[in-house]
């Protein structure tokens, strides 16, 4: 019996998927690219800004970046999960977008699974600094410090940040009990910081970096692998309290799942391009490791980073209450 007329017309439009899918990657890009970023205008778009610079003249069309901040991150990874799958549209996630959020958050409304990983910008360390106010100069001294005032607070940007799951993990590895602060930005604690109202912060090391020679902080310690060149003797928490006790935070580019293949990888062999550029990196901040990771490896690294921190947060019994 031959086919139905409406099964074939199906069949025929499967076939022809891959050869539309062809068809539209190398018609792409035919206009501007949409980079929807979860955090408000100025607070560290310097990496998105200098990738739009030179994604101009290499793909011929302009990245608008787009500001939705709000909900830790995830308004605007919702947004950018559920948007065209086109490659017209991009998302900036950061560890609490992807690695985080989905251990802290129970109802959360996205997945990895909704995302196609493109790009690992960079990383960067968390620093663990102490108020002048004291007379701690060492991670010992601070550690003596706190057993000795225990509960004492130590300031971050909230429950479940990557600065917030360092303190923990050092909680835990030496035994000793940190009160965790939050504050609504990394400028408010350094204000209390240098005036002494809070003893102890955890947080970004490019922040701390331009109030060091007023002498009123001291950093004692990075959660990098490696100690800093702009911060030379400053030692790493690896060194200072414990070789399991390392932690960078990250930011990078995905697409909403669905995007073809072809798109993904012009998209992703893009960035990591921009990334080694020398006119890119000596305008980055002094804390930022660019190491581009994509595609795939990115996923990989993403998959591993939930598994790791996840465990600690169970552990720890970390919430965002």
């Amino acid at each position: 019996m031959p086919p139905h007329p409406g099964r074939r017309a199906v069949t025929a439009g499967l076939l022809a998927l891959p050869g539309l899918a062809r068809a539209q990657a190398e018609a792409w890009p035919n206009r501007p690219i949409r980079l929807i970023y979860p955090f408000a205008p100025g607070a560290g778009d310097l990496v998105p800004r200098l990738i739009g610079e030179q994604l101009q003249p290499m793909l011929g069309q302009s990245l608008v970046i787009e500001h939705r901040p709000g909900a830790n991150t995830m308004i605007g990874a919702e947004a950018a999960a559920r948007s065209p799958k086109d490659g017209y549209t991009l998302g900036w996630v950061a560890t609490s977008t992807l690695v985080m959020n989905p251990n802290l958050y129970p109802n959360i409304t996205y997945g990895l699974g909704d995302f196609a990983p493109l790009c690992l910008a960079y990383r960067a360390p968390v620093s663990f600094a102490v108020s002048a106010t004291l007379p701690i100069r060492t991670v010992a001294e601070a550690l003596e410090h706190i057993r000795r005032n225990p509960g004492i607070g130590f300031g971050s940007v909230g429950n479940g940040s990557s600065p917030h799951v360092t303190m923990e993990m050092m909680m835990g590895l030496t035994g000793v009990r940190l009160e965790s602060v939050a504050y609504r930005g990394e400028q408010a604690i350094i204000t209390d910081l240098m005036t002494g109202r809070i003893p102890f912060y955890a947080g970004s090391t490019n922040s701390l970096l331009p109030h060091l020679e007023g002498g009123k902080f001291r950093i004692l310690a990075i959660s990098s692998p490696r100690r800093l060149p702009v911060l030379p003797d400053v030692p790493t928490f690896r060194e200072a309290v414990h070789p399991d006790l390392e932690l960078r935070y990250w930011h990078g580019v995905v697409a909403p799942a669905g995007v073809p293949a072809p798109i993904l990888t012009r998209l992703a062999n893009s960035f990591a391009e921009i990334l080694r550029m020398d006119a890119v990196r000596e305008r980055l901040p002094p804390d930022m490791e660019v190491e581009p990771v994509i595609l795939e490896d990115f996923a990989t690294l993403i998959r591993e980073e939930q598994a790791r921190y996840g465990r600690i947060i169970r552990e720890r019994n970390i919430t965002v209450l």
